[in-house]
This record gives structure tokens, sequence and C-alpha cells, in this order.
């Protein structure tokens, strides 16, 4: 028996199903079953469809915060793997090591699968071919680099080849289309590939025209939840203040190299920065404020935390953004204070601002075991370069709590040591001191 369902604007068809066995009823010759409507499974007939759907369905049963906010891109892939064979394959991939890692099977064995070997020659494929530049291909590089670096058996060196290559397509695509949102959520999630760039080679790719309206507007969307109304007012303040702190990052690396440097830059710099960094330092105060008034932050005494208290949080989204809002203040402090140092002053006043925002910071250190692996793993990697402001003590404990965080999934590297100063390496980075 057929019905039309009706949601909407949309229709869909509906079955009635026999549930179970008749029952007789009464004395009489009658019987009684249960009947249930609903909608019948599509038939997948092609590999693209069978990909798409398992994509869904592990999304659906565990987009985490972790996953969420690092792979928004997957609910727009289904409707593209019929487009690309690469892409359909780094999916399938994705898939299976997700499924694996699911189930605890060792994150050393987890790449041990064809499907590897086939996604590969699928983008070897692409890549000798005139679709080296689609959004399509870019989205494969993209699945095949997560899996790696979310599942995989982690190696020193062993991700940069995978960053490069998206690097790489990333500045040399064609322009951005606003309108596919496929592209826009690949784009913003590996932006982060350009500011690195930026930071290390001699061109500033974010302040493109391109990369400004891609990160204006998703930055606008964001700030349209209500939960992120504490951020609101300042949201596209950042994006010039990103630019600001990869232009300010050279002069500083220029002004070590010779201090004797035209006074006049080094004045610009220091009245630049300092400027930014009481309009940051204000941002912060409100967005607390705000937050805490709407009860989407909450600063919780824990006698086990370092700094004596914990950050409490909404959402695993609201954490990363005010955490990723005080990384920017604590660089701006830094780099503050690198200015005095380089004018041959002891800068005591600027450190203590720079300190201070590092343990504002380290109140999200036990938050790293009360959200999933994914999640803690981001959070790590905002807190990390603020290792460089610890003493023995804190270090100890910041350290100790991010290997604890990520037991069960080994992205950390193995040797404390090598994690200390891999995380000062970035601090440095950042603030050009390299």
């Amino acid at each position: 028996m057929d019905t039309q369902n009706q949601a909407g604007d949309a229709q869909q068809k509906t079955v009635m199903t026999k549930y179970g066995r008749s029952k007789k009823h009464g004395e009489e010759d009658s019987s009684f079953a249960v009947f249930r409507l609903h909608v019948p499974r599509a038939n997948l007939t092609t590999s693209a469809e069978r990909t798409g759907a398992r994509l869904v369905n592990l999304w659906e049963r565990n987009k985490t915060g972790g996953m969420v906010l690092q792979n928004s891109f997957i609910p727009h892939l289904p409707a593209r793997l019929s487009r690309s064979a690469c892409l359909r394959d780094c999916t399938a991939l994705f898939c299976s090591v997700w499924n694996e890692y699911r189930r605890g099977k060792p994150v050393e064995t987890l790449l041990d699968t064809p499907l590897y070997g086939k996604a590969l020659r699928s983008l070897q494929h692409a890549f000798q071919g005139p679709d080296v530049y689609t959004v399509e291909t870019l989205g494969a590089m993209v699945l095949l680099e997560r899996s790696y670096t979310m599942f995989g058996n982690l190696t020193p060196g062993s991700v940069k080849g995978h960053h490069r290559a998206i690097e790489t397509v990333l500045r040399k695509k064609p322009p951005l289309n606003l309108e596919d949102d496929l592209e826009v959520a690949l784009a913003f999630e590996n932006s982060n590939l350009l500011h690195t760039a930026s930071l290390n080679g001699s061109s500033n790719y974010i302040s493109d025209e391109r990369w400004r309206e891609l990160l204006t507007k998703v930055t606008l969307d964001s700030m349209a939840e209500e939960e992120m109304q504490p951020f609101a007012d300042e949201s596209l303040y950042t994006i010039d203040l990103l630019n600001t702190l990869i232009e300010s990052a050279h002069w500083i690396s220029q002004l070590r190299a010779n201090p004797q440097e035209s006074r006049d830059l080094r004045d610009m710099t220091s009245k630049r920065l300092r400027a930014h960094s009481t309009r940051m330092e204000s941002m912060c105060l409100e967005s607390t404020t705000k937050a805490f008034n709407m009860g989407s932050l909450r600063e919780v005494p824990d006698e086990d935390s370092i700094t004596g208290f914990r950050f409490e949080t909404t959402s695993v989204k609201f954490a990363q953004v005010y955490a990723s809002m005080l990384s920017f203040q604590i660089i701006l402090s830094r780099m503050v204070y690198e200015l005095e140092v380089i004018d041959g002053n002891d800068g005591e006043d600027e450190y203590a601002a720079y300190k201070a925002g590092c343990t504002q910071l380290w109140n999200f250190v036990p938050y790293l075991s009360r959200v999933d692996t994914i999640a803690a793993l981001h959070m790590i990697g905002v807190i990390l370069p603020s290792l460089e402001a610890a003493n023995d003590m804190e270090l100890e404990y910041i350290v100790d709590e991010c290997y604890k965080a990520d037991e069960s999934s080994k992205r950390l590297p193995k040797d404390r040591e090598t994690l200390i100063a891999k995380s000062i390496l970035l601090a440095k980075s950042r603030t050009g001191r390299l």
C-alpha cells in the first residue's frame, strides 16, 4: 500500500509494511496485524552512491564536536562523488579508517588497507590530467590528509607533504566560487596553511582580496549563531588583525636581524602593535563579560588545575573561538614585549601582560579531558605555543594533560622534549623570532 507523506514543500514516497505475524482475533475467522509507514531505502546502484550513503551514515552517528569543527565540508561531499573518481576513492578510504578507528583498531594499522593504495593512485591520475585544480580534487586531497592526520600512524615530518600539496592547490587554483558551499568549506578549513606559508615566505596570501571575501563570508555566517554573539561586534576585525600579525612578524624578524634598522620602522611597528593589543585586550574583556552574562562561559574553581580554575563552555565551537581570541592577544603581547627587548628595555610590564594571557588560556587545560579526542587535539594546538611562558611546574602539568588527552590517538610526538621544542618553535615563528 502506497501513500504520500508531505513535510514542508518536499514530498517523499512512503510504504506501509506489515510488522510481525498476523494474530487471530476473537472466535470469528478474523485476525489483526501491526503495520508501519516508512520511507523505503533507495536502491544504491553505483559506487559513488554507496560511498556517499556510508559517509552520511557515519557523519550522522558520530558528528562529535571536534569532527564537525574540522570537517564541515563533509555534508557537501555526497553530491559530488559521481563527478570525481579520486574524490570517491578518498572518501571510501576516509570512511573505512574512521569506522575502524571508532571500533578501536590500533592507529598503526588503520591505513593498512587496499583502499589507501587505490586512493593514492586515483589522486596521482588526477594530478596528471586537467582536474588538478578542481574543487573535487582539492576535496580528495583534504580527505587523504584527514585520513592520515586524524587516524593514521604519524611519523616525524610525515604531514608536511600533504600540507604542501594542499597549500599549492589553494594558491594556484582558479578564483574561489563563494556560491559553492563545498569549495568555501574546504578553502576556509585549510586557510591556516596559507597563513603559515605567509609567515614563512615573502608573500602574504591572506591579504589577497579573494581570501578576504572568503574569511568575511564564513565569519559572518558563523557569528550569526546566537551563542557566538559575544564575539559578533568585532568579528571582522580579526581578519584585519590576521594580516597585521603576518606583516608585523616579518618586520620584527628584520629588526631582530638588524637592531639598527630604521628607527621609523621600529616606532611604526611598536605603535601599530600596541594599538592592536589595546583593542584586542578590550575585545577580550567585553567578550568575556558577555559570555559570562549569557552563560556561554563559566570560570569554575578547580583545585587540580595549575591556575586554580577551569573554563566550561556551552559548546566545543564556543571554546575554540574563545581560545583563538585569547591566542591572538597572546601573540600581540609577545610581539610588543619583543620590541621592548629589541630597544634594550626589560619590558617587565609587557611580559606580565603576555604571561597573564597565557595563564588565562591555561584555564582550558582541564577542558581537554572533558571533550572528544578530536576536539581535545584541536585545543591542544591552540595551547601548545603558550608553553614558552610556562615555568617548570606549569610546563609539567600542561604537557602531562596534553598526553593524557592524546592517549588513545597518539597524535603527539612520543618524546616530551620534542613536543616542547616544536611548540616553542611555533610560538617564535608566529611572532617573527626565527
